[in-house]
């Protein structure tokens, strides 16, 4: 199995990042890739418990689901990931967050369980939702 890693330091103090990678309101604007939008959702990251969600693409719908491990408010949720219908293992996210400085945090994504060959879809499926994120909490990636 291999892991996917991305990191990004924003001007955004650490709960208000939390926030917005945990409160079903903002991850309804964010979840999944570019051109998609959210059609159905249980999505609270903020408690531990299952979650689940349904994207509508140009490509058609898909549910993804799966269950709230850990929180920790202002630094760290664990959750983990299913597509049902995909021959894939379920994976395990962590949202980790940091503080990098006054005003500033350092957000880290990481996913394991993953194929080799799931490595590359991840990348790119993670890399428009964070651009998604990024639009919504008003930021660009700094680093």
């Amino acid at each position: 199995m291999s892991e996917l890693r991305f990191e990004r330091r924003y001007p955004i103090d650490t709960m208000r990042l939390f926030a917005y990678l945990t409160e079903a309101a903002y991850l309804v604007q964010w979840w999944g890739p570019e051109g998609a939008t959210v059609s159905a959702a249980s999505l609270d990251l903020t408690r531990t418990g299952p979650w689940s969600i349904t994207i509508e693409t140009p490509r058609g719908p898909f549910e993804m689901r799966g269950e709230v491990r850990r929180v920790e408010p202002g630094r760290l949720v664990e959750f983990t990931m299913d597509v049902p219908g995909q021959h894939a293992p379920d994976s395990a996210v962590r949202f980790e967050i940091a503080p990098d400085g006054p005003g500033r945090c350092r957000f880290t994504l990481v996913q394991t369980g993953i194929t080799d060959e799931m490595v590359e879809m991840g990348r790119r499926g993670w890399a428009g939702t964070i651009t998604r994120l990024e639009r919504v909490i008003g930021v660009a990636e700094a680093a």
